[in-house]
């Protein structure tokens, strides 16, 4: 155990490469500064700060926050976290970037995050890792998604409406991956069901469409002329 050191919020405690983000200690490029005011000391290869008082809270695996969305590209998206207890009034927690990578949203494929989440939205999402290389979230189960959308052309709050944020005041529509939405489906399904395009109208009977020649589309046609009996 090294030799205790007061330390403030905010302060430098170690590298990573002498020791892990301990209790009341977080990471950030590949440094460990205090996240509350106390005695800093390392133990068991862990940097943490003991402290008496009120701590802030800080990311960990599992851990719900609520994160604004401040980038975006084709595969991810970069958001300001912060745990839900902030939020909730039950304690005081530490803001971090962390990133929502294309896969963590639904199963099946999207071609564009953008699709499901914009510059601006505030989403609910899960801690789903911590390396040295930062902080991943994912919205994947039904739970999780977008609570609050803001109109892109004139910025006001979206109000939900089923499955679409729609603008009270311009009438502007979005469509989002709705955070606990009924059409959401549990864990390993699709999040929306499947909607037949506009006009379809599914074939009557089963009966087969007609190919060229008055047959039925795929039935054997022979070549050439067929034989004939000898009289």
């Amino acid at each position: 155990m090294d030799k205790k050191k007061l330390v403030l919020p905010g302060e430098h405690v170690s590298s990573y490469e002498e020791a892990e983000p301990g209790e009341n200690c977080y990471a950030e490029n590949d440094e460990i500064y205090s996240s509350a005011m106390g005695e800093s000391m390392t133990l068991e290869g862990k940097a943490v700060v003991r402290s008496k008082g009120r701590v802030l809270e800080t990311p960990r695996v599992g851990m719900d926050v609520y994160c604004v969305i401040f980038k975006t590209s084709l595969n991810k998206a970069v958001a300001a976290c912060i745990p839900s207890s902030e939020v909730e009034g039950k304690g005081r927690g530490l803001e971090v970037d962390a990133v929502l990578p294309v896969t963590a949203i639904r199963r099946g494929y999207v071609p564009d995050i953008r699709h499901e989440v914009k510059i601006g939205d505030i989403i609910k999402a899960r801690v789903q890792s911590i390396e040295k290389t930062g902080i991943e979230i994912s919205v994947f189960p039904p739970e999780y998604g977008v609570v609050a959308v803001f109109c892109p052309k004139c910025r006001h709050a979206m109000d939900l409406k089923g499955e679409i944020f729609i603008c009270s005041d311009c009438g502007w529509k979005e469509r989002r991956k709705i955070a606990g939405h009924p059409t959401a489906a549990p864990e390993g399904g699709e999040s929306r069901p499947y909607r037949p395009r506009e006009g379809y109208r599914p074939r009557e009977g089963g009966r087969p469409r007609e190919g060229r020649f008055g047959r039925p589309r795929g039935s054997f046609r022979p070549r050439g002329r067929p034989n004939q009996e000898a009289v």
